[in-house]
């Protein structure tokens, strides 16, 4: 009788943990430090959430004001968004590896500087400029949007990163916008389109959604604050969790 109560509890505890939803965001913003990420982090300080904000180390250079407003404060974690963004020259940069992996280490020796209580790591974390790639030791992913040619000249920075020993992160989605910072979509068609990935299970790791953001986008000109305010609370209300990129 015993091991019969014992089943069904068993069955109906299996039956309720597999039915509840696990909804996590990691909320991920590229190209800091700027004028406009003091907004984020204003916001981001107010809603209480982990995020991780992938910096340039030249932007450091110019913004250390901004850069140490950021590490201030435990539930943003700084991570590499190499050193020069590529001079925006996507296909020469990572066409040459050497050229590549030395931009990541010079980055990491800044972004990582007073960064030490933010990462467990003497690696950050790393997002290439203008690639969605992953290097992770359970997921390996190129960018298909780069045509067959350019991407397997480009294979060959991606694995000497890793091998360095730095993870890479691509995103799920992008919250995209128009070439001035102006977002394309509003913070309640970003959700939905951050619902259907969770449940259409179209993201890279079950039950996690890697949205990627731009900082230009949360400026002044644009309600930068309101929006992201809006987004946070509508994911709270519908029931995310959130976690920054180290626990992906």
């Amino acid at each position: 009788m015993l091991d019969r109560v014992l089943s069904i509890f068993t069955i109906l505890s299996l039956y309720t943990f597999g039915n509840t939803d696990n909804k996590i965001a990691l909320l991920t913003f590229d190209d800091g430090p700027i004028i406009s990420t003091k907004n984020i982090i204003e916001v981001v300080r107010e809603e209480d959430i982990p995020v991780t904000m992938f910096f340039v180390g030249c932007q450091i250079e110019v913004f250390q004001n901004i850069y140490k407003d950021a590490i201030s404060y435990p539930n943003i974690l700084i991570a590499n968004h190499t050193y020069s963004h590529a001079n925006n020259k996507y296909r020469k940069f990572y066409s040459n590896p050497t050229l590549v992996v030395e931009d990541i280490k010079k980055a990491n020796e800044i972004v990582g500087l007073d960064n030490v209580s933010n990462t467990s790591s003497l690696y950050l974390p790393v997002r290439l400029a203008g690639r969605n790639v992953f290097r992770l030791p359970t997921i390996t992913k190129n960018d298909n949007m780069i045509d067959e040619v350019q991407r397997e000249k480009e294979i060959v920075g991606y694995d000497d990163i890793y091998k360095e020993g730095y993870y890479i992160y691509g995103w799920d989605i992008e919250w995209a916008s128009e070439k001035d910072g102006k977002p394309i979509l509003t913070p309640q068609e970003i959700y939905n389109d951050m619902e259907k990935i969770y449940q259409k299970k179209l993201s890279s790791k079950e039950n996690k959604v890697v949205l990627l953001m731009h900082d230009f986008m949360f400026s002044n000109n644009f309600d930068g604050k309101e929006n992201l305010r809006t987004l946070i609370q509508l994911l709270k209300n519908g029931g995310w969790s959130f976690e920054n990129i180290e626990n992906y």
